[in-house]
C-alpha cells in the first residue's frame, strides 16, 4: 500500500470519525475538557457565535486541530439548549 494512503488510514481510527453534518468541539477549562459533536447548523446561530467569539478572545484565530471553546460543560449545554431545534 502506498505510504500516503496507509498513514492516513492508520492515523484515523473508526471511532474518531465525525459523522457528516457535525463538527467536533472541545469544551472546558484547565484539565476538565470534553469532546462534543455539534450539528453544523448550530454554528450560524447567535448563541453559538457568542461562544466562537469567546474562543477567539481566549486563543485567537490560530487554533490548531479541534476547535476549543473555554467554558464549562454546563454553560455549553445551556447555550446549546437555547438554540431552536430545526424542523426536519
Amino acid at each position: 500500500m502506498p505510504q500516503g494512503r496507509r498513514g492516513r488510514k492508520e492515523g484515523m481510527a473508526r471511532k474518531d470519525r465525525v459523522p457528516r453534518g457535525y463538527v467536533p468541539i472541545l469544551i472546558g477549562q484547565g484539565e476538565e475538557r470534553e469532546k462534543i459533536l455539534v450539528p453544523m447548523e448550530h454554528l450560524k446561530q447567535p448563541y453559538f457565535l457568542e461562544l466562537l467569539d469567546l474562543a477567539v478572545q481566549e486563543f485567537g484565530y490560530e487554533q490548531q486541530g479541534i476547535l476549543h471553546i473555554p467554558c464549562t460543560t454546563q454553560a455549553f449545554q445551556s447555550i446549546i439548549g437555547a438554540i431552536p431545534k430545526s424542523k426536519s
